[in-house]
């Protein structure tokens, strides 16, 4: 015959570490996952748990916008793979930071034009599928992780190698 005892659970409860004062305001921004931006996906994906997840969060960060962001990065990342695109990030609500020469938008080509490659977002393999994400604004294009003019890029052999407009600068100094 066995016989097993079980300890105590001594962990913290689960609840939210908020103050009175700020959980109300809390779980009102944590509740724009049951607005209608968001409604498309509530058939498939039932807010709730993403909502006591960022409630949570938010109090343990002591209101911290990011944790927010995140949680319904998470949520629209879930409604994507069940089919659901939601476009919910603008200038004011969890805006995407993008570098100088560049902005964000909510769905961008996997091969973006660089330097080296100027032609490469027109002859990408179109896809249904894009990400959001920053992108060179007109006129500029990739160049080691920087958006860049284009007229600053430089040029390609007949071998197709890709010289910078710096490599070229130097090596027309040092041919003379």
């Amino acid at each position: 015959l066995l016989s097993c005892s079980c300890l105590p659970d001594s962990r913290e409860d689960a609840d939210p570490p908020c103050t009175a004062e700020n959980k109300q305001d809390i779980e009102r921004q944590c509740d724009v996952l049951k607005s209608d931006k968001f409604k498309v996906c509530h058939s498939l994906v039932n807010p709730d748990d993403f909502i006591d997840i960022c409630i949570y969060d938010m109090c343990q960060y002591n209101g911290m916008k990011s944790a927010l962001c995140d949680i319904v990065q998470v949520y629209v990342d879930t409604c994507k793979n069940h089919g659901i695109t939601i476009k919910w990030r603008n200038s004011t609500f969890c805006p995407l930071p993008c570098p100088s020469r560049s902005h964000y938008k909510d769905c961008v080509s996997a091969c973006p034009s660089t330097c080296s490659d100027i032609f490469a977002s027109s002859l990408c393999e179109k896809t249904e599928e894009c990400t959001e994400g920053c992108e060179c604004d007109d006129n500029y294009v990739l160049s080691n992780g920087n958006c860049v003019p284009l007229s600053s890029c430089g040029c390609r052999d007949d071998d197709n190698n890709y010289y910078s407009v710096s490599s070229l600068w130097s090596k027309s100094l040092t041919s003379k």
